[in-house]
């Protein structure tokens, strides 16, 4: 494969992508054929293109800049808005230490989340409020962002939640900087308890039919099993905390908003067409090795292409959008910060300059500045949809 589209090359690579499309067209969500649709596109003509022309007019060069998908399934994508994100993040998140959460949940309950995926919502909910109910206790006015992450190492469905909370807040009668820590032992009864009343409560609107769902046959049964599950111990990881919020937003970062396999995992084909990836085995610390078809590396890739709108991210307390313009300055001015302007964030000629040291508006020919002179639309995004749909069953036919 290609060493810079290793992805792309694993969808297109033998029509691999019209082959699974094909094969299951029933049971694909639309979001996931408009993101895989954009990722074959990007950085083609199908989006649209920039002309460019040199300033100089003894120079005829010209050159042509094509759009980018922005699909969560683009990897080159993902790593701009990467970068974007940790930059503007950075620059809002107050100076103070943090703690990092992983709320895990039993692998019996995976495969309902994944045949429930509304359930996804209300996880964050679950996990943010037992944090903010203890600051609360406390008189303590915290602030928490929480990122949802649904695969393990081997591409399988493991939905867990990435927490990261200030280890102090706003004292909410004095106004000053109150140190504030939580107990492992009492979030993860919470958290059991938070999780398990939410299945409770969602009993008549699940889909339990699903591969590897719980046989249920009525809500005593439903009733039964959730309490077997509530008296397991749940994992809970409590990292040690930081002086500040840059680790974690760079090791979140890696995964938020890239496909969940990276291109230094996809390498290459075995004979046969088949695909190996590497994988770190938490039990072992080794790195092991899987091998599959085509479709078997494609299947789990495009099921964890989230739902369209969906908010991977989402912050609470003094770190919500609905509070940060009015509660942040007071954050800011107990933690004596100085806060500078609004953050810099990368553009298109700034990260092509970091990344591979070249300047796209500089002429090739004389090394004048190229200037931009026209743009030239694209095709809509339904109609690149269906034209894929159309050149699957062609090639089954």
């Amino acid at each position: 494969m290609h060493p810079n589209k290793p992805l792309k090359q694993l969808f297109t690579r033998q029509n691999n992508w019209l082959s699974f499309l094909h094969n299951n067209k029933d049971k694909l969500r639309d979001v996931v054929i408009e993101n895989i649709t954009k990722m074959l596109s990007c950085g083609t003509a199908a989006f649209g293109s920039r002309e460019y022309r040199c300033c100089n007019p003894a120079c005829t060069h010209r050159k042509y800049i094509h759009q980018t998908c922005k699909s969560r399934a683009c990897n080159s994508c993902g790593v701009k808005a990467t970068e974007r994100w940790i930059r503007q993040q950075q620059h809002v998140f107050p100076d103070c230490e943090y703690q990092h959460i992983t709320f895990t949940l039993p692998h019996t309950l995976w495969p309902i989340f994944r045949h429930n995926r509304t359930l996804l919502n209300s996880l964050f909910r679950c996990a943010a409020t037992i944090l903010l109910k203890w600051a609360k206790q406390k008189g303590v006015d915290i602030g928490v962002f929480c990122a949802l992450h649904t695969y393990g190492r081997k591409l399988n469905w493991n939905a867990h939640l990435h927490l990261s909370v200030t280890r102090g807040g706003i004292d909410q009668k004095t106004g000053l900087w109150k140190p504030i820590f939580f107990k492992m032992k009492t979030t993860e009864a919470c958290w059991r308890a938070a999780v398990t009343r939410l299945l409770g409560e969602s009993y008549e609107s699940l889909d339990l039919s699903g591969e590897g769902c719980p046989f249920i046959r009525h809500q005593s049964d439903w009733s039964a099993f959730l309490t077997s599950q509530y008296r397991r111990r749940w994992k809970l990881h409590f990292g040690k905390k930081t002086a500040n919020v840059k680790p974690t937003m760079n090791y979140l970062g890696r995964y938020l908003k890239r496909p969940p396999i990276s291109a230094s995992r996809l390498g290459h084909y075995l004979k046969g067409g088949l695909i190996k990836f590497d994988f770190l085995n938490h039990r072992t610390g080794k790195t092991e090795a899987l091998i599959l078809s085509p479709e078997e590396m494609i299947r789990p890739i495009v099921e964890h292409i989230p739902d369209k709108h969906f908010k991977m991210i989402r912050y609470y307390g003094f770190l919500s959008n609905r509070r940060r313009g009015v509660a942040l300055p007071k954050v800011y001015a107990a933690l004596d910060m100085k806060v500078e302007g609004s953050a810099s964030l990368p553009g298109y000629a700034a990260m092509l300059k970091g990344y591979v040291k070249v300047d796209p508006y500089e002429c090739i020919l004389c090394e004048s500045r190229l200037v931009f002179s026209n743009f030239r639309p694209g095709e809509p995004l339904h109609a690149r949809v269906l034209h894929s749909k159309i050149q699957s069953e062609m090639l089954a036919a």
